[in-house]
C-alpha cells in the first residue's frame, strides 16, 4: 500500500513538472510552485567578456524546497570575481564600472527567497497562477555600478507579484518587483600612493525590476513516456529602473561629505533598461534541466555586465518522503 501511494505521489510530481515544462523560465521565476517536500538543487553562472583576456564570472549554488502546495522557499549562496574588498581610489567620479581590472574570485554572501501562490484557476491544457514574493540579502560587497542586486552586489530586501498563463505549448510571465538595498561600509584607496584608505558609505537606490518571459513547447509533439526529452524555446525581456546611487566620503582631517549627483558618471546616476535574452532548454527525465540563454542590450543599457553576457544553469530535483 506504502509503495502504491509512493508511486502514486512521485507520478503526479512528474506530471506537474512535464505539464509546465515551458514555464521554467531560464532567468525568471513563474509563479507555479515546487511540489511539496521535493527539493530542487540549482547550480548557475553568468558570465562576460572584457576584452584583454578578462573574464567576469558569477556562479551560485541555489538550493529550493517546497515547503507546502503554495509556498516555495529558496537559499542562494553567490560568488564572483566583480568586486575587490575596497572600492577603487578615483570612486565616484571615474567612469564605473571599472573595466579590465583584475578582481579576485570571492563568496559574496547569501541571499533568501521565499514564493506563495495565491491564485490558481485551471483548466483544460491552460492554466492561470498568481504568486507574490519577498527577498532578502547578507551581501555586503564593494559593488562599484548604481544598479543594485541582491543575489551578488548588496544586502537589503525586495517583493513582488508574479503572474503566469500557459495555453496548450505556450507560457507567459509578467514579473514586477521592488528591491530595496541597503547602505555598504567601507573605504576606498586614497588616490595618493602610501595614504590610508578613505571611509566611504555608499546607500544604493530603490529599484523596480521587471520581466516579460515567454516559452515555448518544441519537442515532444506528443507524450509517450516521462522519460522523454523536452526542448524549450524561451525568450525573455527583463529590465530595471533605479535611482541615483549616494556617496558619502571622509577624507583624513575633513567631515563626511556627500558627493553631488552631477559629479558622478551615467552608471551612479538613475536610469533605465530592458535587455533581450533569448534562450534554449532541455529537460531529462523530467526532474532534470540545463539551460542556456545570452543576453543582449535591448532599450538603453545595463552598466553591471558587458554585452552580450552568457547565461547558463544546471538544475536537479529529489522528492523526498
Amino acid at each position: 500500500m506504502k509503495g502504491a501511494k509512493a508511486g502514486i505521489l512521485l507520478s503526479l510530481v512528474f506530471c506537474s513538472f512535464r505539464l509546465q515544462a515551458q514555464e521554467l523560465f531560464p532567468n525568471t521565476e513563474p509563479a507555479s510552485n515546487i511540489p511539496k517536500k521535493t527539493l530542487g538543487v540549482r547550480l548557475m553562472g553568468e558570465a562576460y567578456s572584457e576584452g584583454k583576456g578578462f573574464i567576469r564570472n558569477t556562479n551560485a549554488l541555489r538550493l529550493m524546497y517546497g515547503l507546502t502546495p503554495r509556498l516555495s522557499v529558496y537559499l542562494t549562496a553567490a560568488s564572483s570575481n566583480h568586486h575587490k574588498k575596497t572600492l577603487p581610489s578615483d570612486y565616484p567620479y571615474h567612469n564605473t564600472p571599472e573595466r579590465g581590472v583584475f578582481k579576485p574570485y570571492e563568496f559574496n554572501g547569501v541571499s533568501m527567497y521565499a514564493k506563495y501562490r495565491f491564485l490558481s484557476i485551471d483548466d483544460e491544457k491552460t492554466h492561470l497562477r498568481m504568486a507574490v514574493y519577498a527577498e532578502g540579502s547578507a551581501v555586503n560587497s564593494a559593488h562599484d555600478e548604481g544598479e543594485p542586486r541582491l543575489m551578488d552586489d548588496t544586502r537589503g530586501f525586495g517583493f513582488g507579484y508574479i503572474g503566469t498563463y500557459l495555453k496548450n505549448k505556450f507560457a507567459v510571465s509578467l514579473t514586477l518587483g521592488g528591491i530595496f538595498p541597503g547602505q555598504f561600509k567601507g573605504e576606498q584607496v586614497d588616490v595618493i600612493e602610501g595614504m590610508p584608505n578613505i571611509p566611504t558609505r555608499v546607500k544604493y537606490p530603490n529599484t523596480l525590476n521587471y520581466s516579460l518571459s515567454m516559452g515555448y513547447l518544441l519537442w515532444p509533439r506528443t507524450y509517450n513516456s516521462y522519460k522523454q526529452t523536452n526542448i524549450n524555446l524561451y525568450c525573455e525581456l527583463m529590465g530595471k529602473y533605479y535611482g541615483d546611487t549616494r556617496v558619502w566620503v571622509t577624507p583624513a582631517g575633513v567631515p563626511e561629505y556627500l558627493v553631488e549627483t552631477v559629479l558622478i558618471p551615467p552608471a551612479l546616476r538613475k536610469g533605465y533598461y530592458l535587455d533581450i535574452v533569448p534562450g534554449i532548454q532541455f529537460i531529462f527525465n523530467s526532474n532534470t534541466r540545463i539551460d542556456l540563454s545570452m543576453q543582449f542590450q535591448g532599450v538603453k543599457m545595463s552598466y553591471a555586465r558587458i554585452y552580450p553576457q552568457v547565461n547558463f544553469g544546471i538544475q536537479h530535483y529529489f522528492y523526498l518522503k
